[in-house]
């Protein structure tokens, strides 16, 4: 190989009153008469860079004569772009469409972040390369990565607490300065941590960075504002005014009605079928609830489908809850099944899985017309009904672990997100307690 002359320059630093904005510290080198330069925000970023290159210089390394760095440093150094890329294909067969997409999402929004210091922003066509096809494994465009990734993507051994910060605050705050909700941002951060520890068991990294990072993860209020959930008074007036029209619409009224009288989860009350009920012409009924039907997208379920069938949330495969359905709702679902006659009990007019994208304008225009006068309720949605169903049980003194089975909780999550409809309880509970403590007192007198 033919001896190369590498000169590495002192650290070029920004004129005096340069906006601290637009500072910039420059890292200049020459390689047999070819000036190269790089520019960092931060005075301790360049003189790192400056630092490795001393090294390599001191240790005989040669130069790649393309891009200017030790050809050790591309050889086996992975980009962020290319470990993350690599990380959901190997993800993917294992995912759900929901987690799919959810995950597709995350790394759509951090890639255009954990770029080197002085990246131009991405191009357009970049990010809708990554929702399309850079993140999609095995899509047409998987392997033709735009060349701004391929130049500015952050090397995973560049990557410092400090970029990790940057990119944290940029993929949980929204365009209008303001923080996104804490579940997106928990979310994001931990599909970021994720890809660093897996980085870390293939030795593509010493340590995560991730642990030196100096920023703290939202925490989440589960709880509902109890005023704003609906009666059973409220649930049945929607149910029937769905019902009662006079158009293909009139099929989402038993829908509504699982939701807000048992308490399912729309995807599980669309996941059931006609002969996983149990409807009595009179008394309680039960649903054998098997699963859930999602609609990911085509692009993120196996068979190319829009909607998934999976199994039960948190659940090992193949597990069943049975949950008992009040008579008010088996006599809506017996009519239901009577005037449809669908082996599938919730299927839209084409004869495919009920979606949000079918069932919301029907919502939307029933919550208007049937709650007219109750503002309050104007931004209840389709799920906002599960939160009646538990908010009444609760309140008729059902156990907290029985109401957590039925909707399918853990006890810790149902108390988190019903903590206001308990204290509603506890002057009642404060009663009971005085009562019996009066009658076992007067047992010792």
């Amino acid at each position: 190989m033919t001896p190369q002359r590498v000169q590495i320059f002192s650290l070029g630093a920004p004129a005096k009153g340069t906006p601290t904005a637009k500072r910039r510290y420059r890292v200049k080198w020459r390689i047999d008469g070819r000036d190269r330069t790089r520019s960092f925000k931060t005075r301790a970023e360049a003189d790192r860079f400056r630092r490795l290159l001393l090294d390599a210089v001191e240790a005989g390394e040669h130069f790649d004569d393309a891009g200017g760095e030790p050809s050790s440093w591309s050889s086996t150094a992975l980009t962020w772009f290319e470990w993350s890329q690599e990380w959901i294909a190997l993800k993917w067969p294992q995912w759900a469409g929901m987690t799919r997409r959810s995950g597709l999402e995350t790394l759509v929004a951090i890639a255009p972040h954990m770029v080197r210091s002085g990246a131009p922003d991405p191009p357009p066509e970049v990010i809708d390369w990554l929702r399309s096809d850079g993140y999609v494994p095995g899509s047409d465009g998987w392997t033709t990565t735009p060349a701004w990734l391929s130049r500015w993507s952050l090397r995973l051994d560049e990557i410092t607490p400090r970029d990790l910060e940057h990119v944290l605050g940029e993929v949980t705050t929204r365009r209008d300065g303001k923080p996104m909700s804490a579940s997106v941002a928990r979310r994001r951060k931990n599909t970021l941590g994720a890809v660093l520890r897996a980085a870390v068991r293939r030795d593509l990294l010493d340590r995560n960075p991730l642990d030196r990072v100096e920023w703290r993860t939202p925490t989440r209020d589960l709880s509902i504002d109890v005023a704003t959930v609906p009666s059973m008074a409220d649930v049945v007036a929607l149910v029937d005014h769905v019902t009662g029209l006079d158009s293909a619409a009139a099929r989402y009224g038993a829908l509504f009605a699982c939701v807000g009288l048992a308490g399912l989860r729309p995807s599980e009350a669309i996941g059931l079928r006609t002969a996983d009920l149990n409807l009595p012409s009179s008394g309680w009924g039960l649903a054998k609830v098997r699963g859930a039907t999602t609609e990911p997208g085509a692009r993120f379920t196996a068979d190319g489908e829009r909607t998934e069938e999976k199994g039960l949330k948190h659940r090992a495969a193949g597990t069943v809850r049975e949950v008992p359905l009040p008579p008010p709702l088996v006599d809506r679902l017996r009519t239901h099944v009577h005037r449809w006659d669908d082996a599938s009990l919730f299927i839209n007019v084409h004869g495919q899985p009920m979606t949000t994208g079918s069932y919301h304008p029907v919502w939307k225009r029933a919550r208007k017309a049937a709650w007219a006068d109750r503002p309050e309720l104007s931004s209840t949605t389709p799920y906002g009904l599960r939160h009646a169903a538990a908010t009444m049980m609760l309140r008729a003194g059902v156990p907290p672990a029985e109401v957590a089975r039925r909707l399918g909780h853990s006890i810790d999550i149902l108390l988190r997100v019903y903590a206001g409809v308990l204290v509603e309880e506890r002057d009642r509970s404060n009663d009971l307690i005085d009562t019996e403590f009066e009658r076992q007192m007067g047992h010792t007198t």
